[in-house]
């Protein structure tokens, strides 16, 4: 399974979706990028990393990447944070890229996994953190599920 996260600049939600799924299913290949317009390489937000790494994770974090064609065909699934990113995804890859994009936020019944980039302290990172585990740990049930039933 080839797995893409992607939000505004892949330094919080985005970087912690990727980190988190690596440690879940290390079998599958997961990737993050950022929509805005960026030339990449900015590491993990300071804040995300605390969190993690309180949360248990790897707090070393990852460099940001732009999100590019190559990348989005090479996903087998993406999964994007909120009504913004749908619409830059929708800006820069127009409507077809919505068979494989999918708002993650959607496998916990809530609207959006909210951007902490402002957030004082941590806590708002850490609760990221738990929504992103929740949704991906349903996704995975879903998989092993229909592979299950496959099989």
């Amino acid at each position: 399974m080839k797995v893409l996260f992607v939000c505004h600049g892949n330094i919080n939600r985005s970087a912690a979706g990727e980190i988190i799924l690596k440690k879940m299913k290390p079998d599958w290949e997961v990737k993050s990028a950022a929509l805005k317009n960026t030339k990449g390489g900015e590491i993990t937000a300071k804040k995300m990393r605390e969190a993690l790494t309180e949360l248990g994770y790897d707090g070393t974090g990852i460099r940001s990447t732009p999100v590019s064609q190559e990348l989005i065909d090479w996903a087998d699934i993406i999964w994007y944070m909120d009504d913004s990113n749908q619409t830059k995804l929708r800006e820069k890859f127009g409507e077809q890229v919505f068979t494989k994009a999918h708002r993650i936020s959607v496998m916990i019944g809530i609207p959006k996994i909210p951007d902490p980039n402002f957030a004082k302290g941590n806590e708002l990172h850490k609760q990221v953190i738990r929504m992103l585990e929740a949704a991906l740990e349903k996704y995975i049930s879903e998989v092993d599920l229909l592979n299950a039933a496959l099989s």
